[in-house]
C-alpha cells in the first residue's frame, strides 16, 4: 500500500514538474540560449563577444506597418538566426533565411542584400502561418481552424491522408509572391505562371470568373478562392469535382500531380486585392480594359479557306479540345467535333457558340465573349468538316458514333454523359426500346432530338446503316424480342381549345400532379428529380417541346414513358381533356417556333 502510495505520489510531482517546466519554461528561451552561445563561440571580436553575453531570452515582435495589413510577427523568437548569414548550414529554427536572387536579393562584395528585408515584410506575408504564435502547433498554423498553416510545410491533420504528401514543398509559397509579383515569366514564380496558363489551356477560364483575367459565369467566381479556402480544399476540388459538391458539373480533367499542383498554387494565389496595386490603379486599370482598342474593329474580312484557317486556329487557341474530341484530341467531357459539318449547319453551330443553351436548353458549355469574326471563323472551320468516318459495321458504327455518350455496356454511362442533360438513354431498358416503332427510332437517329445532345446522324449513315446499328444495339443490349405494338388512344392534335382558361387550369393540374418531379417552374428539376435516371423531362426546353406533335405528349402522359419514371396518367384519373389542358399548358411557355412543322418527326 505505501509502495503504491509512493508511486502515484512521484507520478503526481512528475506531472506537475512537467505542467511548470512548460508553463515558465519555453522551447524558444531554449532556441535562444542555444543561438548565444553558438554565436558567440563564432564571434571574432571581444566586442561581438560582449553584446552577445548581455542578451538574454525574451519575446522578439515585428509590429509590420510598411506592407499590406498590419501585422504582428514573432517568428524572429525561434528564428533568431534568420538573419546571420554565419548560420546557413544549421537545422531549424536556428538557420539562416535563404536568399534569393529570383526574388530580388542582391549580391555585392561578397555579402548578401535582402530585397525584402523583415522590418519591412515580416515572415507571415509570404510564409503564412499565425504570427502572434509562439508554440509550434500554433504559430505554424497546425491547428485545424487556423486558414493559413505555413505554406507548403503543413499539412493540417483533417487534410484527407492521400493528397497530404502532395501539398507539401517550397513551390506553394509561390502563391504568396505572386500577391506582388503578378506579372507573367516573373522567375520567382514559375508554378504560377504554369497554372495561369493550365487555367485557359483547361478551358477554365470558359466558366469561372477571375477578375481581370477570365469573365466565364457558369462556375463559381475564383477572385479571391485562395483567400477563402486551404490548399487540401483546392486540390480536392481539382482532382474530384463532386467530393464537395455532388451535384457540380464541373469536369474531371485527369491531370498529372505536377499540373495539379501548378493549378493549385495559381488558385492559392488568387486572393482579390494585391499587394502591389491601390485600388485607384486598379478601377484606372479596369477604366481601360472597356475602352475600344484603335485597332478594334479594323480585322480584315476573310472568306472560303482563310476564313476557315484562322477558325482552325482559333479552335485550337481556345483550348476547345480541353471538353470536346477533334481528331485525335480528346477532353473527354463534350461531343465530337470531328465530323460536325455534316451534322449541323454553320448557322446552328454559330447560335450554339454564341448561346449555348439557345440551341440545348441545359447544356453546360460556357458563353464566350468573343468576337463576331472569332465566332464566324470557328463555325466555319466547324462546318467544314464532312469527312464522314470509315464505319466497316455496326458494331464499329456504334462504337464510333453512339459509345461516347450511350457507353460501352450501352447503359447510358457513356464517357460524357455525366455531363450531358438531359442524360444519354439506357439503351438496355427493353421497355422504352421495344414500346418504340422502328420509325421512331430511325428518326432518332437520322434527325437527331431536337433541344439534347443527341445529333442528327442522317448526313454521316446511309438508311441501312442506321438499321443496322439498331439492330445490333436490339441484339447486344436491349436482348429482347421485338413485338408487335399495340395503337394507343390518343388525339393527332389537341381537341382542346388554347385559351387563358385551359392554360390555368393545365397549370393547376401541373402543379398538383407533375410539379415533384417535373418542377414548379416545369424545368425538369423537381424535389424528386435527383433520385430519377433519366431525369424527368425540361419542358421549358423549346427547342424539344416545339419539335415533338401533340400525339407524343398526349401518349407520354396518358400512357407513360416506360424505361422512366415517368407513370401512366390515365391509370390515375386524368382524362383527355385534362391532358389538354396540360399541353396547352406545356405550349404557352414554350416560344413558339416556325420550324413546328418539324412535329411530324415525332422524334
Amino acid at each position: 500500500m505505501r509502495l503504491a502510495l509512493a508511486l502515484a505520489s512521484f507520478v503526481i510531482l512528475l506531472i506537475h514538474g512537467l505542467v511548470f517546466y512548460n508553463q515558465f519554461f519555453h522551447k524558444w528561451e531554449n532556441y535562444q540560449t542555444a543561438y548565444f552561445d553558438q554565436a558567440r563561440a563564432l564571434s571574432k571580436t571581444d566586442a561581438e563577444k560582449a553584446a552577445l553575453a548581455a542578451r538574454s531570452p525574451r519575446i522578439e515582435q515585428s509590429l509590420v506597418t510598411k506592407f499590406g495589413d498590419m501585422r504582428v510577427d514573432r517568428c524572429v523568437t525561434c528564428h533568431v538566426a534568420m538573419d546571420d548569414p554565419r548560420f546557413d548550414k544549421h537545422a531549424q529554427p536556428l538557420r539562416t533565411h535563404p536568399y534569393s536572387a529570383s526574388l530580388g536579393d542582391t549580391l555585392a562584395n561578397g555579402k548578401w542584400e535582402r530585397r525584402h528585408k523583415f522590418s519591412d515584410f515580416g515572415c507571415t506575408v509570404c510564409h503564412d502561418g499565425q504570427g502572434r504564435g509562439l508554440k509550434e502547433h500554433y504559430s505554424h498554423g497546425e491547428d485545424h481552424y487556423w486558414p493559413d498553416p505555413l505554406a507548403g510545410y503543413i499539412v493540417q491533420a483533417n487534410w484527407r491522408k492521400e493528397f497530404q504528401p502532395k501539398l507539401k514543398g517550397k513551390d506553394y509559397m509561390q502563391a504568396n509572391c505572386a500577391q506582388c509579383h503578378t506579372e507573367e515569366g516573373f522567375p520567382g514564380t514559375p508554378m504560377v505562371d504554369r497554372g495561369r496558363k493550365l487555367f485557359f489551356a483547361s478551358n477554365c477560364y470558359g466558366c469561372h470568373r477571375i477578375d481581370g483575367l477570365s469573365e466565364g459565369t457558369l462556375g463559381p467566381d475564383l477572385s479571391e478562392v485562395g483567400k477563402k479556402f486551404k490548399t487540401d480544399y483546392l486540390w480536392e476540388s481539382v482532382v474530384d469535382p463532386r467530393a464537395n459538391l455532388a451535384t457540380s458539373f464541373m469536369p474531371k480533367f485527369n491531370l498529372s500531380d505536377d499540373d495539379v499542383r501548378a493549378v493549385v498554387i495559381f488558385l492559392k494565389s488568387r486572393r482579390g486585392i494585391n499587394f502591389a496595386e491601390t485600388s485607384l490603379e486598379r478601377y484606372r486599370a479596369a477604366l481601360n480594359a472597356r475602352k475600344p482598342s484603335a485597332e478594334a474593329g479594323k480585322e480584315p474580312v476573310l472568306a472560303g479557306a482563310a476564313l476557315a484557317a484562322r477558325g482552325e486556329k482559333l479552335i485550337a487557341d481556345r483550348a476547345c479540345t480541353a471538353c470536346h474530341k477533334l481528331g485525335q484530341r480528346d477532353g473527354g467531357v463534350a461531343p465530337d467535333l470531328s465530323f460536325e459539318g455534316l451534322m449541323k449547319p454553320q448557322q446552328w453551330i454559330e447560335e450554339h457558340f454564341r448561346n449555348p443553351r439557345a440551341t440545348i436548353a441545359d447544356s453546360i458549355m460556357p458563353t464566350f465573349r468573343f468576337s463576331d469574326a472569332d465566332f464566324a471563323a470557328m463555325s466555319a472551320y466547324l462546318a467544314g468538316l464532312k469527312t464522314a468516318p470509315a464505319l466497316p459495321t455496326p458494331a464499329e458504327t456504334y462504337k464510333t458514333l453512339c459509345q461516347r455518350c450511350h457507353g460501352e455496356k450501352g447503359d447510358g454511362h457513356g464517357t460524357i454523359a455525366i455531363y450531358l442533360d438531359p442524360y444519354p438513354r439506357d439503351l438496355t431498358k427493353a421497355g422504352f426500346i421495344n414500346s418504340k416503332t422502328m420509325d421512331r427510332l430511325s428518326n432518332s437517329v437520322k434527325h437527331g432530338v431536337a433541344g439534347t445532345s443527341m445529333p442528327a446522324w442522317g448526313a454521316v449513315l446511309k438508311d441501312d446503316q442506321v438499321r443496322g446499328v439498331l439492330e445490333y444495339v436490339f441484339a447486344t443490349y436491349t436482348k429482347e424480342p421485338r413485338k408487335e405494338l399495340k395503337p394507343l388512344k390518343a388525339p393527332d392534335s389537341n381537341p382542346v381549345a388554347s385559351n387563358a382558361d385551359s392554360i390555368r387550369r393545365g397549370e393547376e393540374t401541373f402543379v398538383r400532379r407533375c410539379s415533384g418531379c417535373h418542377g414548379r417552374k416545369a424545368d425538369g428539376k423537381g424535389p424528386n428529380s435527383l433520385d430519377i435516371l433519366p431525369r424527368p423531362r425540361n419542358l421549358r426546353n423549346s427547342a424539344f417541346v416545339n419539335s415533338v406533335s401533340d400525339r407524343r405528349l398526349f401518349e407520354s402522359i396518358l400512357y407513360g414513358v416506360q424505361g422512366s419514371a415517368m407513370p401512366s396518367w390515365i391509370d390515375y384519373g386524368l382524362s383527355q381533356n385534362d391532358v389538354g389542358d396540360l399541353v396547352n399548358f406545356i405550349r404557352s411557355i414554350n416560344a413558339q417556333s416556325s420550324s413546328r412543322s418539324s412535329n411530324a418527326r415525332g422524334n
